[in-house]
């Protein structure tokens, strides 16, 4: 009985002796990190070989994440999160009619006048690479600093959205209504998030984390936007060019336009009415409403991390 009794001691302190090899006493950990942060998109309206469209109409996005740390340098990640976008032609021409030389380059996205908001809701599966090694035989025991990068898919339903014409008797913006002139069959659609980030620890349960993702996605519809010529549509949200007052901020456009028209050869705006003469747009076959190439946007979040317990062996 003595020498069954020392024998399986032997084996306990042997066993325990075992866990302290770094790979076999590593804790794997459950976390919940709850944040917010800021989104930018770029597609039709914002392209990104223009430095303007990195720092105009930045918006949010709210984020909560369930992760399983399986090993010192791997981690699954699984979570929500709520992405708005949006973009104004109005915006964007101004800014960049505005800057020094004068260019004519964006004469024809201030006619065209079209903006659009989205709210985007992401369901994310993210693998996770630790670049410092974050095994420990205690959760608490986690390096105070670590930095990573992540990659995955994320699947995602959206909805374009703009406002109605602006009334003019009432001074009074439209309201925000679904729009689909790119005449998508499916608001569900798949993005590759590619991204890094670092956590900090700010003690035994919590780490701060900050992250900066960009969404590769396989759509040109997000801003509901698409490269084609003008339809014979009686839908007046597909060409908004004879608005006298912006949309989204209730600006009159007539001064803007009339610079714009004598430049471009269009007929000017008299000053009376609430439209102005019509430039592009069905019949004429140029310029398209849209351009090619998939829409695509960056997030940025900070995000509070909780560690759930878990019972350690051998300690």
């Amino acid at each position: 009985m003595k020498k069954a009794l020392t024998f399986i001691l032997i084996f306990a302190q042997i066993h325990c002796f075992g866990q302290k090899i770094p790979w076999e006493r590593f804790n794997k950990t459950l976390s919940l990190d709850l944040g917010a942060g800021t989104a930018k998109y770029f597609g039709d309206i914002y392209p990104t070989n223009n430095l303007y469209s990195y720092t105009s109409t930045v918006r949010w996005n709210v984020s909560s994440n369930l992760t399983w740390q399986f090993s010192p340098f791997f981690s699954l990640r699984t979570g929500f999160t709520w992405v708005r976008i949006s973009g104004d032609d109005l915006v964007f021409a101004n800014k960049n009619m505005n800057a020094k030389p004068i260019s004519d380059a964006f004469d024809l996205q201030f006619l065209r006048n079209l903006h659009f908001r989205n709210d985007i809701k992401e369901l994310s599966f993210i693998g996770i690479i630790n670049l410092r090694n974050g095994f420990s035989n205690r959760t608490s025991n986690r390096p105070d600093q670590t930095p990573y990068l992540f990659s995955g898919m994320n699947l995602f339903l959206s909805q374009p959205m703009v406002r109605e014409k602006y009334d003019m008797l009432t001074s009074s913006k439209g309201e925000w209504t679904n729009i689909n002139i790119s005449q998508s069959n499916s608001k569900l659609d798949l993005s590759i998030p590619i991204g890094l980030g670092i956590r900090k620890k700010l003690n035994s349960k919590l780490d701060l984390v900050a992250e900066v993702s960009y969404r590769v996605t396989f759509t040109d519809k997000l801003d509901d936007i698409t490269k084609g010529p003008y339809t014979n549509s009686t839908n007046s949200l597909e060409n908004r060019s004879t608005e006298r007052t912006a949309a989204l901020f209730g600006k009159d456009r007539a001064g803007k336009f009339n610079e714009i028209s004598n430049r471009q050869g269009f007929p000017t705006f008299t000053g009376m009415g609430a439209n102005l003469p019509p430039t592009i747009g069905y019949p004429n076959p140029f310029p398209d409403r849209g351009d090619e190439g998939n829409d695509s946007y960056w997030t940025t979040s900070i995000r509070l991390r909780y560690y759930f317990d878990k019972k350690i062996k051998c300690n």
